[in-house]
């Protein structure tokens, strides 16, 4: 009789806590069901869409396929999981050493023809993650960067002898203009050792189709 009256005190506990569980996943749910989002200020509506894509079809898709030969690449695609583990990933990095991530620029990049990877000889974007430096947005890099000092991708790209024009009016305006030291790198990238970046790129593009990188 014991016995039983422990099973039975046993299999309440349970139906108790089973009930519980579901509640709590039920809320859960519902929270996530019935959470709004007010629409962002940037979205756009069709006609703005088109006039965007008609003016790009007119102005930049005749001169770049008569220039390469062929349609250069017009969508690249990422998953929702990629785009959200890189900006996690930028975030945390970022956090442990004190910086701020105030956006992301999508920066244009091609691979050379001659490339044995990618999708050599198209278009294609990088992200690098941006943060707030004397007021202006500046490209940095969190993986290169320290809890003392903020390196931004002007400076490491200067270390392997890239002139990096578009972190400011200044530095576009004087975009002809190229120190010593860069040049000077430039000569002797081959010999640098490469080093992780914080930028990223690896996506799927078109065309041309069926090419993932």
């Amino acid at each position: 009789m014991k016995t039983i009256k422990v099973m039975a005190m046993v299999l309440l506990t349970s139906a108790i806590t089973f009930i519980a569980c579901q509640k709590d996943q039920d809320t859960v749910q519902n929270n996530l069901e019935t959470e709004t989002v007010a629409r962002p200020w940037n979205m756009l509506t069709y006609k703005e869409m088109i006039e965007r894509l008609e003016y790009y079809d007119e102005t930049r898709r005749p001169v770049l396929e008569q220039a390469l030969g062929y349609e250069d690449t017009r969508l690249n695609y990422y998953s929702i999981e990629t785009i959200e583990n890189y900006i996690k990933y930028v975030k945390q990095l970022s956090k442990e050493k004190g910086i701020e991530v105030t956006g992301i620029n999508f920066v244009s990049g091609a691979y050379p023809k001659d490339a044995n990877y990618g999708t050599p000889g198209y278009q294609h974007i990088m992200f690098m993650p941006t943060t707030n430096i004397d007021g202006k947005q500046i490209c940095f890099d969190p993986v290169q960067s320290t809890d003392k000092k903020i390196v931004t991708v002007k400076e490491m790209l200067a270390s392997f002898g890239y002139n990096w024009v578009y972190g400011s009016k200044e530095d576009y305006e004087n975009r002809n203009i190229v120190e010593k030291k860069v040049l000077n790198n430039f000569k002797k990238r081959e010999e640098i050792s490469d080093i992780k970046s914080g930028g990223a790129n690896l996506g799927t593009f078109c065309p041309p189709y069926n090419v993932i990188d």
